[in-house]
């Protein structure tokens, strides 16, 4: 129920006129972007947050471990403070060789570490990007219980106001 009403609110948020100047998107793609999200989510048992929600984890300072599946140099960019970096691939393949450029599954289990009840919040670029698609699969498939996406990612994050840390000299 949350992640179908969460589709909706993208769908409203897009397509109403208080944010579409200037409307990049058609109606028609914002409904395919709102549902192929909800549909990734529901097939991959995970949740999804708005940036907002988010920040406010963050702000209560919730135990968590939050995920930035970007490439390295896109990482480096922009990041949320706290944000570990793993690159992931935008397609799912279910082969990690071929899904995950970060490193080893060893690696990214040691990461997000043993207790599998932890909140986990993965996410990347955008709506249109699947990197966190892929990561939060991964996350599930790898046993942890509580995996959370952020489908806005960085681009939501800032459009929100929201402060970004850098690794650029």
């Amino acid at each position: 129920m949350k992640k179908t009403l969460l589709a909706l609110a993208l769908t409203i948020f897009f397509a109403s006129p208080l944010f579409a100047e200037p409307q990049t998107l058609k109606e028609n793609e914002i409904e395919e972007i709102a549902l192929k999200i909800h549909h990734e989510a529901d097939q991959g048992g995970y949740e999804l947050l708005s940036v907002g929600e988010l920040k406010q984890m963050l702000d209560e300072k919730e135990h968590l471990v939050l995920i930035d599946a970007h490439p390295q140099n896109q990482f480096n960019e922009a990041y949320i403070a706290g944000a570990n970096n793993f690159e992931f691939q935008n397609k799912f393949t279910r082969n990690w060789k071929d899904d995950a450029v970060g490193g080893s599954e060893e690696a990214y289990k040691a990461l997000l570490g043993h207790d599998l009840n932890k909140k986990i919040v993965v996410y990347c670029g955008g709506n249109k990007c699947g990197r966190s698609n892929t990561a939060a699969l991964w996350t599930k498939e790898l046993g942890y219980h509580h995996v959370y996406r952020v489908t806005s990612g960085i681009k939501g994050w800032q459009d929100a106001g929201f402060p970004v840390q850098t690794a650029k000299k």
